[in-house]
């Protein structure tokens, strides 16, 4: 987190999740990381709402939502807390959410870099305008139908979107209903490649 001069509780609640995520996963490197990121976002909402709060001149109707925002983001997160402990010290249900939580945004990574970012290409000098690497889906085999490979793309895309929304609604309604905070799923900014 990037945020400076945040209180030195929010600090110390932060580095506990992060040790409970890590006792979740038995401190597996690549899962630290994957549940990391996960995380960071929703406390990185959290500490912009507690800078909102600090600066003054703040609407008394504004400062009111603001607080009642942290008050129920705490409970959550001490649900939160309770279910990553849980799931750290038994292999029940707990340790299969947290674990499948886990999967669902390594695989959402590689859906995204695979379905939007993979055909993103800046101009290159050395290739010509007709290359391969400008095109968003590969090019027809000789022989094959070009309207319908680019159909079935499209299915493909569409199908694989919709999946995914319906798992997110499933997580939303978890959350809604236990007062949890399962994530968020939150990705970099693509970059384009370097002309070399």
């Amino acid at each position: 987190m990037r945020h400076t001069g945040l209180p030195s509780e929010f600090r110390s609640l932060y580095r506990l999740f992060l040790r409970t995520n890590s006792a979740v996963v038995l401190h597996h490197s690549p899962s630290k990381t994957q549940v990391r990121r996960l995380w960071r976002p929703v406390f990185n909402s959290a500490a912009s709402i507690i800078q909102r709060l600090e600066r003054k001149g703040i609407r008394s109707s504004e400062r009111e939502y603001l607080v009642q925002w942290l008050y129920t983001w705490h409970k959550r997160v001490d649900h939160t807390l309770s279910l990553l402990a849980t799931a750290a010290v038994s292999r029940g249900l707990a340790h299969k959410i947290t674990r499948n939580l886990k999967w669902l945004r390594q695989n959402h990574v590689l859906w995204v870099e695979k379905s939007y970012y993979a055909h993103r290409h800046y101009w290159k000098p050395q290739l010509p305008q007709t290359s391969e690497k400008y095109l968003p889906y590969p090019l027809p085999k000789p022989g094959s139908r070009p309207d319908q490979i680019l159909r079935n793309n499209r299915k493909m895309r569409l199908f694989d979107e919709q999946c995914s929304n319906a798992i997110g609604e499933v997580v939303k309604m978890a959350e809604g209903r236990h007062g949890i905070i399962l994530g968020r799923l939150h990705l970099k900014p693509w970059k384009h490649e370097r002309s070399s």
